[in-house]
């Protein structure tokens, strides 16, 4: 069995020779002076749309046409909610397993977010995510929203900005997308994070910077900035 990952990467060039391979079912090896025969069956994957880089010239449709025979067409993650918490189940048992510990559970914040996120990697973001979930929630029986990585809280934030927006503006009876400033964005972003953080901590100022890896200083100058109860004293945090 022969199998070729990625094969719309395939330079036209090479094409054109690995056509022949599949018609004639022979190669010269490299620097060898005769041919061989192999009687293989090939197996090919590809993320690329191979149609639309026929009509653009970039592969050679009779290529296609020898690949084709027998097509699987695999979802993006995106599309399988359900397997994503599966996945995420089954590959966070092995990462405790490999290491020796209880398996971690998932607040149902956590499972939404997986759910919501567009996972644009697939299973092998996923995977890598949660190893970095699994690092970051060392200590902790159940895996929170605050531990996936900063990329993934960022993006579920901006669609939530985005989803918010359009349900205003549907509310007010235009369909024209408004985007928010920079500095309106941002301001937002640290709100809300803040606002998850010290409920997570129960306003302990001490655990919100463990959970954050912000400084006292900071972390009550942000506080401040954003008239936040936090129930901590300028005393407790300096």
């Amino acid at each position: 069995t022969l199998f070729l990952d990625e094969v719309g990467e395939l330079p036209l060039g090479i094409q054109k020779s690995f056509l022949r391979v599949l018609e004639e079912r022979r190669f010269r090896p490299v620097g060898s002076s005769e041919e061989k025969q192999s009687d293989f069956r090939l197996i090919a994957a590809t993320n690329r749309d191979l149609e639309k880089m026929v009509a653009e010239g970039k592969f050679r449709e009779d290529l296609l046409f020898r690949l084709r025979s027998l097509g699987i067409e695999l979802p993006a993650l995106r599309e399988r909610g359900n397997d994503i918490l599966e996945l995420a189940n089954y590959y966070m048992e092995k990462i405790s397993i490999r290491n020796g510990c209880a398996p971690k559970g998932f607040t149902p914040e956590f499972l939404e977010a997986l759910k919501e996120y567009s996972w644009p990697g697939n299973v092998r973001e996923l995977f890598l995510a949660l190893e970095r979930v699994f690092a970051t929630a060392s200590g902790y029986k159940l895996c929170y929203l605050f531990h996936l990585p900063m990329n993934i809280r960022v993006n579920l934030t901006k669609s939530g900005l985005k989803g918010k927006a359009g349900d205003d503006n549907g509310r007010a009876g235009t369909q024209q997308q408004q985007l928010t400033s920079w500095k309106d964005f941002k301001h937002n972003s640290e709100y809300e994070y803040l606002k998850m953080l010290m409920s997570l901590a129960k306003n302990d100022v001490a655990d919100a910077c463990r959970l954050s890896g912000l400084s006292r200083a900071r972390l009550y100058q942000l506080i401040n900035k954003h008239s936040l109860n936090s129930g901590a004293s300028r005393a407790d945090i300096q």
